[in-house]
């Protein structure tokens, strides 16, 4: 499963991302993952999330950063939840062009049963369509 917490620059998606990653410790029961590609709020995130920043480990292509979550699962099968805050910054596409992307997410969280919860800095009529879907599943 795929979630998206979207919104324009500067309305709190980060915060509302870390808030939900340490809530949810208390729900889940496997492991958890937040990447993003800053340090600034490894301070934020509770000691039980592993966290990681992708600028030290030279993440920087969608191959790279699909690569990387397939790493980590294969090496720790208990992985039940990633927060991934700013993909397309880490990456550096454009969200429109990301399609495929959040196709192998998706095929990942099928293989595996991981949930992914995503920031996507756009208001929703910005939203390319394969986005808007996943937002719009969130809600019904």
């Amino acid at each position: 499963m795929i979630k998206i917490i979207y919104g324009s620059k500067g309305t709190g998606k980060t915060k509302r991302i870390i808030d939900l990653a340490n809530s949810s410790i208390a729900k889940e029961l496997g492991d958890i993952v937040f990447i993003t590609d800053t340090s600034r709020y490894i301070r934020e995130i509770k000691y039980q999330i592993r966290f990681t920043n992708t600028k030290e480990c030279r993440i920087t292509t969608e191959d790279g950063l699909i690569g990387f979550i397939q790493g980590m699962l294969e090496a720790n099968y208990d992985i039940r939840l990633f927060f991934i805050d700013g993909a397309a910054r880490m990456i550096g596409k454009p969200i429109s062009e990301m399609g495929g992307f959040y196709e192998r997410l998706k095929a990942i969280s099928h293989k595996t049963e991981a949930t992914f919860v995503l920031t996507v800095s756009a208001d929703y009529e910005e939203l390319p369509d394969f986005i808007r879907e996943l937002a719009d599943a969130e809600k019904e």
